[in-house]
Formats: structure tokens, C-alpha cells, sequence
């Protein structure tokens, strides 16, 4: 147990519990929990059936949180809180790093080309950042964290959470730097202008190495574009 849940479950400890003063905070936040989720199921369903790549972590996971919340569950209630400090801290610190990430000319050459779904992108992202910030404000609210001291539903300290989302984009942009500077992107991008042609810039989005008995086999993508377009350009080749 964390100091500061240590000193929350002490200033709690002599308070009885009111299940009718933390319940309706969790349920509230369970039934926005189960209609994002499904919201985000019927998405990622239409981009199954569309043949679009999507990802998400909120779908099922969120309906099975906003399911417990509406139960009672504080044991859940702590974990949401938690999840959602990561997820706040690592996608607004993502947010800040999308320039070092990704070229800001690609991302203004998208959003000139593609302004709708530019759009929808960054709508988004500000209604998670927003849902994620109200989330963590409501399960922190007194009557919920009276009612997780005095039941001892043990807390994991949300501070950590935020520093390990922080960290892990540190380690990504730090990932994503060495793989940009390394022979084997230098290879994927030769190849790809030979593939474009003049006039386009290049980026590496992915890039994958897979050494076996038969070599080294180096797969991904590399994103072309230049001011009327953007395309992707498959990688692939083997090294003895």
C-alpha cells in the first residue's frame, strides 16, 4: 500500500459507509463506460466489415467495467481510476510527441487531403482525453474513496500510473528514432523512392526484422506522399 492511499484509508477509516452517496457516482460513470464501449464495438465492426484497420482499448473491456460499476463494484471503481490515469497521461503525452513521431508535413499534407477524417481523428481524441479526465475525476470524488477505505479495497497509486504512460511513450519515441536511423530503414526508404518515383517524401511507419536459419527477413511500410498525395509502399526483402 502507497503513503498516500495509507493516509486515505486512515482520514476514512473512522467514517461510516453510505452506499447511497457513492453508488449513483458509479453508476453514472458505468453507464458512459457501457455506451462508449458499445459505441466502440459498432465502430470497429463497420471497420471489420469496411476492410479499415482500427483499434481501440476501450470496446469490450469498457462495457465489462461500466457491467461491474453499475454493480458496486469498488474494487473496480479503483482500477478504472487507474487505468484511465495511464491511458490520460500516455495519450496526452503521445499527443505532444505525434510531431517527433510522425513528420509534421505528413500529418498537415493528411489533414489538407483528408480534412473529414482528420477531423473525426482529432474529435476523438479529444472526447477520450475529455472521458478519460472525467472518469478519474468522479471515482476520486469522497464518497468513493470513503467507501474503498472503509471496505480496504486495496488502491494502486495513480501517480504511478501516470508515470508509467509517460515512460512508455519516452520508450516509444526513443524506439521509433533508433529504427528511423537505422541500415535497415535506410534500405526500406532507398526502395521505396525507387516504388514512388520523384517528388515524394518518405517516412518509415513500421518496420519489422526476423532473423532465422534461413537469414534475416525485414518486412513493413513506408509512407510516401507529396502535396496532391500520400500513399503506403509495402517493404519486403530477405538477407542471407
Amino acid at each position: 500500500m502507497t503513503a498516500d492511499n495509507s493516509r486515505t484509508h486512515a482520514s476514512y477509516a473512522d467514517k461510516p459507509m453510505e452506499p447511497s452517496k457513492y453508488l449513483p457516482i458509479l453508476k453514472r460513470v458505468g453507464w458512459v463506460l457501457i455506451g462508449v464501449g458499445l459505441l466502440d464495438i459498432g465502430v470497429m465492426a463497420y471497420c471489420i466489415v469496411g476492410g479499415t484497420s482500427y483499434s481501440s482499448s476501450f470496446n469490450v473491456f469498457a462495457v465489462l467495467a461500466g457491467v461491474f460499476l453499475l454493480r458496486g463494484s469498488l474494487r473496480t471503481a479503483a482500477l478504472v481510476r487507474w487505468f484511465a490515469a495511464f491511458e490520460l497521461t500516455a495519450l496526452s503525452a503521445l499527443v505532444f510527441a505525434w510531431p517527433f513521431i510522425v513528420p509534421l508535413d505528413l500529418s498537415l499534407t493528411l489533414a489538407r487531403l483528408h480534412p473529414f477524417a482528420s477531423f473525426l481523428g482529432f474529435a476523438g481524441a479529444t472526447f477520450i482525453l475529455g472521458l478519460l479526465s472525467w472518469a478519474i475525476r468522479e471515482l476520486g470524488r469522497e464518497p468513493v474513496q470513503e467507501a474503498i477505505a472503509s471496505q480496504h479495497v486495496r488502491q494502486c497509486n495513480v501517480r504511478a500510473a501516470a508515470l508509467l504512460g509517460l515512460g512508455l511513450v519516452v520508450i516509444l519515441g526513443v524506439v521509433m528514432t533508433s529504427v528511423r536511423n537505422s541500415e535497415a530503414a535506410r534500405r526500406a526508404i532507398s526502395i521505396a523512392e525507387s516504388a514512388a518515383g520523384p517528388g515524394y517524401r518518405f517516412c518509415v511507419t513500421s518496420l519489422n526484422v526476423r532473423t532465422g536459419a534461413r537469414g534475416t527477413v525485414v518486412s513493413g511500410a513506408v509512407a510516401a506522399w507529396k502535396d496532391t498525395e500520400i500513399k503506403t509502399i509495402p517493404i519486403h526483402w530477405q538477407e542471407p
